[in-house]
């Protein structure tokens, strides 16, 4: 009887637990228009341009990210980029990157994504990037058309740096090709 009975316990705990992961899952996808989501203090090591957060916004026109750095410079002995990669619900993997450099009079690129890697062309679609390095940030808005107007979007972000000749320092948020979390149109 005690067998039975714990037996009982345990699939009622499975399946309460179960039902509470699918509905905070739930709430968790597309459940807001905007987030914040704060990286790790110093883990890009010999590099000025450390992210520290990255806000992101997901409008009925545009999806909007706004990257914060440690020590974001107009000048640098070396080079430091910053790839943002979109990713709407609607296919695997993300559908567009946009790159720019980190320092003054550098240019950026919207291109599409296949597989993992840049394909085609630059797009042309409405995109926009402004380094403020008084503020030390980096806002950059796509037009929610170029991704062909997705119910939800998520991004990811990577900076790179050429400290020098033999020394490389990528910074990754949330971690190695990690996203932020899902966000609906708000």
């Amino acid at each position: 009887m005690t067998t039975a009975i714990h037996r009982t316990v345990h699939r009622t705990l499975a399946a309460a637990v179960a039902t509470a992961a699918l509905v905070i899952g739930a709430a968790g996808v597309a459940s807001a228009a905007s987030v914040t989501v704060a990286d790790k203090p110093t883990d890009a090591p010999g590099s000025v341009s450390d992210i520290t957060s990255v806000t992101v916004k997901h409008t009925k026109k545009n999806v909007v990210m706004i990257t914060s750095f440690a020590d974001l410079q107009p000048t640098y002995d070396g080079s430091s980029s910053l790839a943002m990669f979109l990713d709407s619900s609607d296919a695997t993997g993300p559908e567009l990157r946009l790159a720019t450099g980190l320092q003054d009079g550098t240019d950026h690129q919207l291109v599409a994504m296949w597989e993992g890697r840049p394909h085609g062309e630059p797009l042309t679609c409405a995109h926009s990037v402004k380094l403020d390095f008084d503020a030390n940030t980096v806002k950059a808005k796509v037009s929610r058309a170029c991704l062909g107007k997705p119910a939800t979007v998520r991004v990811g972000v990577k900076m790179t740096d050429h400290v020098d000749a033999d020394h490389v320092v990528t910074d990754w948020l949330k971690g190695k090709r990690a996203y932020a979390t899902w966000l609906a149109v708000g």
